[in-house]
């Protein structure tokens, strides 16, 4: 007789997936045998038969056999289900991590586990602030494992390979340990052929039977204007090779900072030193930005302290069109020693300001 997944599960046959996770979280909450001391066995039954309706509900294929059907033919090719058919390990560990904070008694049924060799490799450049601002073209040289001429990657010196016995052609592992009532099982890429289901009759003697061998390389990196700190720079088909298999490389920028000027998102920032008078009465001013010149006018009144946006002359946008704006930090210069002139006129300065704040009062 058919067994009735979304019985099981407590959920209408139109439930989402969202739902069907939610409703086997709580039975597996409450069926967990170590939260059934007392109950084991039966629990153990219960907990075995939520597992395999979450694993045909929650996959849209197996659902969607199920619903056609009426039952899922596991991996093992039969409806029985097994533990080892189970393949939402996530799901499976999120949810009683949540739970329990830990799997009890390690009582953790199945857990896989299908590693391969990361062929992509990453560089760093470090550029200066200038170069991100027009962009530029910089050399790189770095390493890598390339494809073996003397074998073309196969790494059998007369390029005939065998079947790996340790892996009978699958490529993976499994390795199974006992846990409470479940068994362990931890699916790897095949230690013996490296995940490749197959080994060289002969070892090539020029890269050992891996198929790559190091060399140095050099590619010029197109920096764009305005680029960000941190970008990274992809380059199909230029990483670590492996049997046939080539990653990519990114090449990854820094940018150093400067001390006259501070970029903020496509925004630049700086200072700019002036006098008292020029603050009261207005003045204008050039400022040099990398090798830009750019004219701005300083208001009369002008506070110190206060930002003077000149726009359209910040950074290129690296993600879109036109530049940011220039921030110009106002400071007020105060002069150690005066002249008798100076000094004079500063005074009569002062005598006008106190009979305008006498009259003020008045």
């Amino acid at each position: 007789m058919a067994k009735d997944y979304y019985k099981i599960l407590g959920v209408d046959k139109t439930a989402t997936g969202e739902e069907i996770q939610k409703s086997f979280r709580q039975l597996a909450r409450k069926y967990h045998p170590d939260a059934n001391p007392d109950n084991k066995k039966e629990a153990e039954e219960k907990f075995k038969e939520i597992s395999e309706a979450y694993e045909v509900l929650s996959d849209p294929d197996k659902r969607t056999t199920y619903d056609r059907t009426g039952q899922v033919n596991f991996g093992g090719g039969g409806s029985n289900f097994r533990w080892e058919d189970f393949t939402h390990f996530t799901d499976f560990e999120d949810i009683f991590n949540r739970v329990f904070g830990s799997f009890g008694n390690g009582s953790m049924f199945t857990s896989a586990r299908n590693e391969g060799p990361d062929l992509d490799l990453a560089v760093r450049i470090t550029i200066d602030l200038e170069d991100a601002y027009y962009g530029r073209k910089q050399s790189v040289r770095y390493r890598r494992n390339v494809t073996c001429q003397a074998c073309k990657g196969s790494g059998s010196k007369d390029g005939v390979l065998n079947t790996c016995r340790t892996c009978g052609g699958t490529g993976q592992e499994r390795v199974v340990q006992g846990q409470g009532f479940f068994n362990m099982v931890t699916v790897i890429s095949c230690r013996t052929c490296g995940g490749r289901g197959k080994i060289p009759r002969i070892v090539c003697q020029t890269c050992h039977g891996s198929g790559s061998v190091s060399a140095t390389e050099s590619l010029e990196v197109e920096v764009p204007k305005g680029a960000v700190n941190n970008l990274k720079i992809r380059f199909k088909g230029r990483g670590q090779s492996y049997h046939g298999r080539t990653g990519d490389l990114f090449v990854v920028l820094s940018i150093e900072n400067r001390t006259d000027f501070v970029r903020d998102g496509d925004n630049i920032l700086t200072k700019e030193w002036i006098s008292f008078p020029e603050a009261a009465l207005g003045t204008e001013r050039d400022i040099k930005v990398f090798n830009e010149t750019f004219h701005y006018k300083i208001p009369p009144g002008t506070q110190p302290g206060e930002m003077i946006r000149v726009k359209s002359c910040g950074f290129p946008k690296f993600k879109g069109s036109g530049n940011g704006d220039l921030l110009v930090r106002v400071q007020i210069e105060v002069p150690k020693r005066l002249s008798s002139t100076q000094k004079e006129l500063l005074e009569k300065l002062l005598s006008e300001q106190d009979k305008k704040r006498f009259w003020q009062k008045t």
